[in-house]
């Protein structure tokens, strides 16, 4: 049964609060578990979009059950879905409670998924030519991957250049003092995963810095406040 997030985020909503916070929390992780902890640790933080990549055991069903987490919900979070590689997957991820798609791939279907269910999406590209791409389609947003492969805030630079009016996000393994270099290099935001997560420490269940840490990232991308 498809299930509808309380209350609903939309399209806009979600757009918002990206330009705001800057970040999505990328959980990729080979326990079911682990990944349910590190939502949960990343909404006590702040964190507002919690992506769970269709990678972990048992995705689906744990979008759902964050989609209809009260606590979850109460704290400003969302649940949307990462590696998503077909219309299919699109499509289950959003019955799911999905409001956010995210992909390492530049894939057409997964854009109009979103855009039909007013959700946000956010396909991954490499090359100058996928990111137009990318943008003709509709998407709200234009992942850079794997970005510190291909030169980091050097590539992000040279290719802003170019395409100034993109709007890019860095993705990966982004380290915290990296941001800065990211900002200047005129990304519009993270998809972290690991350096955020921190699934060493999950697994030792030290939540609290885990917590911490999640804090440290939030504070460094968060869009100062204006009077």
């Amino acid at each position: 049964m498809a299930i509808t997030q309380r209350p609903l985020a939309v399209r806009r909503d979600l757009i918002r609060i990206f330009g705001e916070d800057r970040l999505v929390a990328v959980i990729r992780t080979g326990s079911p578990q682990i990944a349910r902890q590190a939502a949960r640790a990343m909404s006590e933080a702040g964190v507002r979009l919690v992506e769970i990549t269709l990678t972990v055991p048992d995705a689906f069903e744990i979008i759902e059950e964050l989609a209809l987490d009260d606590s979850f919900g109460e704290r400003g979070s969302i649940v949307g879905a990462g590696t998503v590689l077909s219309g299919a997957q699109a499509e289950q991820a959003l019955s799911a409670g999905a409001r956010f798609l995210v992909s390492a791939v530049l894939v057409p279907e997964m854009i109009e998924a979103a855009r039909s269910r007013d959700a946000m999406s956010m396909p991954g590209t490499m090359t100058p030519t996928e990111m137009v791409k990318a943008a003709e389609l509709g998407a709200d947003f234009i992942k850079v991957f794997p970005v510190s492969t291909i030169g980091g805030p050097d590539f992000i630079a040279n290719v802003r250049r170019a395409l100034i009016h993109l709007p890019l996000v860095a993705t990966g393994n982004i380290d915290l003092e990296e941001i800065p270099d990211y900002f200047r290099a005129g990304v519009v935001g993270f998809g972290i995963g690991g350096p955020l997560i921190r699934t060493d420490l999950l697994e030792r269940g030290d939540l609290g810095s885990v917590i911490a840490n999640a804090e440290r990232y939030l504070n460094a991308t968060r869009r100062p406040a204006t009077n």
